[in-house]
């Protein structure tokens, strides 16, 4: 166990490495490689799994729900305003005074 102590011990040293020789052609190509073996392979697994048709399925459902809401208000909101437009042109506003 130690005691504590008032002054701050040095850690490790570090230092920066630089390398001497880059073979960018070869870095290009293994990042290449990387890339797209990566992108191949999520893309096989993704669009067969359970998991992701089911949230496709479930957010399809919800765009089409909203897209419903949205056309059942404008068709009511229409219908009011004719039904307030007879209602009001065939009301005589004389005879109520």
């Amino acid at each position: 166990m130690r005691l504590p102590t008032l002054f701050k011990q040095q850690g490790n040293k570090s230092y920066s490495y630089t390398p001497r020789y880059y073979d960018e052609r070869k870095e290009r190509l293994e990042k290449l490689k990387e890339k797209h073996s990566k992108k191949s392979d999520r893309e096989y697994f993704e669009g067969y799994r359970r998991k992701s048709f089911r949230e496709d399925w479930k957010a399809n459902r919800r765009v089409k729900s909203n897209n419903n809401s949205r056309v059942r208000f404008v068709v009511i909101l229409i219908l009011l305003l004719m039904f307030a437009y007879v209602a009001l042109k065939n009301i005589n506003l004389d005879t109520l005074f």
